[in-house]
């Protein structure tokens, strides 16, 4: 249903529901039993409230999205730092499919908020290893996969507590309960410290180290939800923190990752990270991987969407701009996705 008609079936303007949809206004209590008898849903799940979503252990009556495959480690050409990703079945199963196939880019996305396109010409080689092996390729005994982080959180909305938790700023939406969850998963308080000493689980001679190697997992985590990582074939590495809009997230990169393939004719990858301030063009063929946060990668395409389909919701207005055309023809490759 597009904006339009939603507003009209609660009794509002489609401005006063798009405020309600964008966290600008609360959804008043009057209208919102009605909008979830509209939606076929309950009021708590409107506002976010259901159960948080899991990854799956030895669960075959998960879904295949949720179920833990194990861990995927990918080694490049260029010699740049390799990538080790916690993956679901899904996930080993699409990328074991497309490793098999013609294009330029293969997509993987990881339980850690990792949706990652990697330049199939650039891999050297690649190893799965389901949760039944205790390695996960050649390079188990080193310390070459320090840039991965053993978490499986797979709820988007978890990250968007997380990515509040970095700044310090903006969790009090979420509910508390929501929100010590989360921070417990992915940091350490003081408080905790001082119980793990007392109860011998730390060592107090060893207490500023694992202070530090906590933090820095931690530090690993926020950039999961902030950055977007690549690595050129140069072996060069790059971390860039999102300030754009989660759209422009999504219009950058949704070519490598819904198409496995560059714009038509390979042309630059344009991000528009904070527009005219800060912009960034990338060669798709100077790639090895890009990282993006899955979260907002997702939160970008469904924003795009649901644009799209308004511009077209208004029986008013039946002749679409060059805009919406544009947009119709760009929503029509999400929908083939």
């Amino acid at each position: 249903m597009t904006q339009a008609k939603l507003a009209k079936a609660v009794g509002v303007s489609q401005p006063n529901y798009h405020r309600w949809e964008t966290n600008k206004d609360p959804v008043p209590e009057a209208k919102l039993k009605g909008l979830a008898l509209v939606l076929k849903t309950t009021p708590e799940a409107i506002l976010g409230k259901h159960p948080p979503i899991e990854a799956a252990f030895y669960d075959d009556s998960a879904p295949k999205n949720l179920q833990y495959y194990g861990k995927v480690a990918i080694h490049f050409l260029s010699g740049g730092k390799p990538l080790l990703l916690s993956i679901s079945e899904e996930a080993f199963q699409r990328l074991y499919r497309d490793m098999q196939g013609p294009n330029k880019f293969v997509t993987v996305q990881s339980l850690a908020n990792q949706t990652v396109a990697i330049r199939t010409k650039a891999i050297s080689d690649l190893y799965f290893s389901s949760e039944a092996y205790d390695d996960y390729g050649p390079e188990h005994e080193t310390d070459k996969y320090d840039d991965h982080v053993s978490l499986q959180l797979p709820d988007n909305r978890d990250w968007e507590i997380v990515e509040c938790l970095s700044s310090d700023f903006g969790y009090e939406d979420f509910d508390e309960a929501d929100v010590q969850r989360v921070q417990n998963r992915i940091m350490i308080t003081d408080g905790q410290y001082k119980e793990l000493v007392a109860d011998g689980r730390i060592k107090a001679e060893d207490l500023e180290e694992e202070r530090k190697n906590n933090a820095a997992e931690t530090d690993r985590i926020f950039e999961l939800a902030n950055h977007i990582v690549y690595q050129l074939s140069t072996g060069e590495h790059r971390s860039v923190f999102i300030e754009g809009s989660d759209e422009d997230v999504f219009e950058a990169f949704y070519p490598l990752v819904d198409f496995g393939d560059t714009h038509e004719d390979d042309e630059m990858i344009l991000f528009k990270n904070a527009g005219y301030h800060r912009a960034i063009f990338v060669n798709p063929l100077a790639l090895d991987y890009v990282s993006l946060p899955t979260h907002k990668f997702e939160a970008g395409g469904l924003e795009i969407a649901a644009e799209t389909l308004d511009s077209f919701g208004d029986d008013d207005d039946p002749t679409p701009t060059a805009t919406t055309k544009t947009k119709k023809k760009r929503q029509l490759k999400i929908v083939k996705s």
